[in-house]
């Protein structure tokens, strides 16, 4: 994802390994609460490389 030109939204599963990949890659890193098939709560992280639209509401 780093040479996509361009801005980008995914997510992904909330482990550290992912948080380390998302910080040493310069990836901004939300986690939110969802649901998953089977309505147990977790939470995923999104991953972009700017969020602050997301953190300004």
């Amino acid at each position: 994802m780093r040479r996509c030109k361009g801005d980008f939204l995914m997510s992904y599963d909330n482990t550290a390994e992912i948080i380390e990949l998302a910080q040493a890659h310069g990836f901004d890193i939300h986690a939110i609460a969802m649901k998953n098939t089977h309505h147990s709560k977790m939470t995923e992280l999104l991953i972009g490389r700017d969020l602050s639209w997301l953190l300004a509401r």
